[in-house]
């Protein structure tokens, strides 16, 4: 199928061919939505022929990958809104309940395409050393091409966590108590 250059790119960067996907290297859009779309379609080969329970299972150890390293932590010093803070309120009171309803406004007022790009090209870096299998960053930066991504819901709440002094960082240190 031959893509025009003015439609859409097929790659899902929201922008027109031309500048993406058929553009020469140096004249591409590089905006983080279509880095992202970019990631995506270099990855999404790794799954080919990988059945539903395995995705299923995939996506089980995605959600766990901040408790590997803090480069999938969301990074809070620039996230102190009164929802960041809500949740780590909540997380010393031990209100798993009020938790829940905080990160989920918390995710909202924090999820941009420039964080989850942060998130993508971590995972990438951690496929890269060995760190994370093929298939498990593939679904982790399809996950990540989402708003409202699974994985950067759980960098969100370990990154709050952490800070709390709830959970201990990946290497084991108590950040807060």
């Amino acid at each position: 199928m031959k893509v025009a250059r003015n439609s859409p790119c097929p790659c899902g960067s929201q922008v027109k061919a031309k500048r993406c996907c058929l553009a020469e290297p140096h004249r591409r859009v590089t905006t983080p939505r279509a880095t992202l779309a970019r990631l995506q379609s270099d990855v999404v080969g790794d799954l080919v022929g990988i059945d539903r329970d395995r995705l299923y299972s995939l996506y089980e150890e995605m959600i766990h990958l901040p408790e590997l390293d803090m480069s999938l932590h969301m990074r809070l010093p620039g996230l102190r809104t009164p929802e960041v803070i809500r949740a780590a309120d909540a997380i010393s009171a031990g209100d798993g309940e009020h938790f829940d309803r905080a990160l989920r406004d918390a995710r909202a007022a924090v999820d941009t395409i420039e964080r989850r790009l942060q998130l993508a090209q971590a995972v990438m870096a951690m496929r890269e050393s060995g760190r994370v299998s093929r298939p498990l960053a593939a679904s982790a930066i399809i996950d990540l091409n989402q708003p409202g991504s699974a994985l950067a819901t759980s960098a969100l709440a370990q990154a709050i966590a952490v800070a709390a002094g709830d959970e201990r960082t990946p290497a084991g240190l108590l950040v807060a108590s």
